[in-house]
């Protein structure tokens, strides 16, 4: 809108009118920006909390991971301490690793004797199941039942209900190297 000359009036109303357009469609614009910027941030945060709960899940499947790694090694360990233990105390025994995923931990033969152990820090029921089970896997493996099934607890702790249970189950318990010597001796004076 064009104003003439000495119309002062006109002329505010004309710039008033075009401040307030301008600060309409600068308002409007604003409003826009803030809701697209609140949209990204929703979405940002919902992205966050996805990755959140991504990385926690990693971190408890690496933890898992690194525990049973943990227990691969402490359980090689023990079979390499009994094998050296059995090869300067007792060398009438051979002491093996079983080297399935299924079965039991480890295998001693000797004196026509062949018995599986499984091995645990501190031994629990299933522990007991697991050893049973796999005392198929050795007779289908080696041709023959183990003689004797042994749990044996590196700490040397066994719960009593562990134990009793154990016994029921025809398994016995073993809380170090020289209780598992007198145990494979016992079966093979029985022979």
């Amino acid at each position: 809108m064009m104003v003439e000359r000495g119309d002062y009036g006109a002329a505010i109303e004309a710039l008033a009118v075009t401040v307030d357009k301008a600060f309409s469609r600068l308002g409007e614009a604003l409003v826009k920006s803030m809701r697209e910027l609140r949209e990204n941030i929703d979405k940002l945060t919902a992205d966050v909390e996805e990755l959140r709960r991504s990385l926690e899940l990693e971190v408890h499947m690496r933890r898992s991971d690194v525990g049973a790694l943990r227990g691969e090694v402490v359980e090689l360990r023990v079979i390499r301490g009994l094998a050296d233990w059995f090869v300067r105390y007792a060398p009438e025994y051979e002491v093996r690793g079983w080297p399935m995923r299924r079965g039991p931990d480890l295998i001693i033969e000797g004196k026509g004797v062949l018995a599986a152990v499984e091995a645990a820090v501190r031994p629990k029921m299933e522990d007991v199941d697991q050893l049973i089970a796999g005392a198929g896997v050795v007779k289908m493996e080696c041709g023959r039942k183990p003689d004797l099934l042994v749990v044996y607890s590196y700490s040397g702790e066994v719960p009593g209900k562990v134990a009793k249970y154990a016994a029921e189950k025809g398994v016995k318990i073993a809380r170090g190297p020289r209780e598992l010597k007198e145990l494979l001796d016992g079966v093979a004076s029985g022979r």
